[in-house]
């Protein structure tokens, strides 16, 4: 394994006096970020010039003469303030020659920018001390008061860029570091254990080996207290338009958002751990390659054609987010390859419907959980059987025989009255 870079997240714990010139600075940023926009914006409007991010960045310091505020927040920080407006111009056009429909870049509202970066090491560094705590000092700043646990620790590797970053009221910093692979070497229990995985909603995990891992449902076990929540809130809106936000509404705001936090981090502390014991359990890792976006499209439909079942497919959709089975099957990838082992994916087609034993294709709704074919006799959890073909099929991709395979993955199987053997 070469060198890979990780992005490190701390909680900061800055001064009043620091958190006013953050929140100050993030101001700044924000105001920066929507003039080069209006700026863009005007000149192609009234000149039919497209400015380009080098045009608009060699413009920084006749506006830093004219707004000495901007000075203590570091040229860097400013460039890359600048980059993000290109970033999203340059994101707009590549969706439009995808054939998508982007929104155009629009302006940012306070509750709509949260960061500022520096993209280098220039202007700030960290200082560790013991018990995951350190410091972080940034230029014109000072020091401030940081918590993390790195799992490799900075020192061995090379810190990249600073991304300071509020967000419910707590102030965070993340930091990009770029680690040789001996620093984020893992360890691995066996080095000729395969696994396939079938990911789900009522089901999160089923392994070939036959595990089933049931679905915390974490969104699901804090709905009583976000719906409270979410009723308290819609009260504080007066109906008049009068007084839209009120203190108290931004109260009942960060009381939700804060929810919404605490089950995001328990579901990927889980994911987190669920991850990290199936790398060091196993060499190879086989998972579908799905495409959770049209999985959790809605089925409103439009005006002309409206859709069908559209309260049970936003509950399936729910459901389907809740599980963040696009962030499990991530965490397995780079995960592997920091332990040595390999990890793919495979078409997830007809894998819960072909008989893994005879590679006979059974038919069968959701409502059917077991998998019986009437060819062979196979019998085993839906699941189970789905994981197998995975299994099966990402040993094949790899360049495996497909008797191979097979056998591979039939040795581990136990089976229930299966009367013929076809490969």
């Amino acid at each position: 394994m070469g060198k890979a870079t990780r992005n490190i997240i701390f909680r900061l714990y800055p001064t009043r006096r620091q958190e006013e010139t953050l929140a100050r600075w993030l101001d700044l940023h924000r105001e920066l970020y929507n003039a080069a926009l209006q700026e863009r914006r005007d000149a192609y409007r009234k000149c039919g010039i497209s400015l380009t991010y080098n045009e608009q960045q060699n413009e920084l310091p006749a506006v830093k003469e004219g707004r000495p505020d901007l000075v203590p927040l570091g040229s860097h920080a400013l460039q890359e303030t600048v980059r993000r407006v290109d970033r999203a111009y340059k994101s707009f056009f590549r969706r439009v020659q995808a054939g998508k429909k982007p929104g155009f870049p629009r302006f940012k509202g306070k509750h709509r920018f949260g960061s500022f970066t520096w993209p280098d090491p220039a202007g700030w560094k960290i200082v560790e001390h013991e018990r995951h705590k350190g410091r972080l000092s940034i230029t014109n700043l000072g020091g401030i008061a940081m918590r993390g646990k790195p799992r490799a620790a900075l020192g061995r590797g090379e810190p990249r860029t600073l991304t300071v970053r509020h967000h419910n009221g707590r102030w965070y910093a993340v930091i990009s570091v770029r680690y040789p692979g001996t620093a984020l070497r893992r360890n691995r229990a066996y080095a000729d254990r395969l696994i396939g995985i079938d990911a789900g909603c009522t089901t999160l995990v089923a392994t070939s080996d036959g595990d089933l891992i049931e679905n915390p449902r974490h969104l699901k076990r804090a709905r009583t207290r976000l719906k409270a929540a979410q009723r308290d809130l819609s009260r504080k809106i007066r109906k008049n338009g009068r007084q839209k936000y009120s203190r108290r509404r931004e109260k009942a705001r960060r009381k939700i958002a804060r929810l919404h936090e605490l089950v995001a981090a328990r579901r990927r502390d889980h994911l987190h751990q669920l991850s990290a014991a199936i790398v060091f359990l196993y060499s190879f890792i086989a998972v579908e390659d799905l495409d959770l976006r049209n999985m959790t499209r809605s089925a409103r439909g439009t005006v002309e054609k409206p859709g069908r079942n559209v309260k049970q497919k936003a509950g399936l959709n729910r459901s389907l987010l809740d599980a963040s089975m696009g962030l499990l099957f991530s965490m397995l990838a780079y995960k592997a390859v920091e332990a040595g082992g390999r990890a793919g994916n495979v078409i997830p087609n007809g894998t819960s419907q072909d008989c893994f034993w005879c590679k006979t294709k059974v038919p069968k709704d959701l409502s059917v959980r077991v998998h019986r074919c009437p060819h062979c006799g196979f019998t085993a959890d839906r699941d189970h059987n789905a994981a197998l073909n995975i299994l099966y099929r990402g040993l094949v991709k790899t360049g495996w025989e497909p008797s191979e395979a097979w056998s591979r993955v039939a040795a581990a199987v136990k089976r229930e009255t299966p009367t013929t053997t076809v490969v």
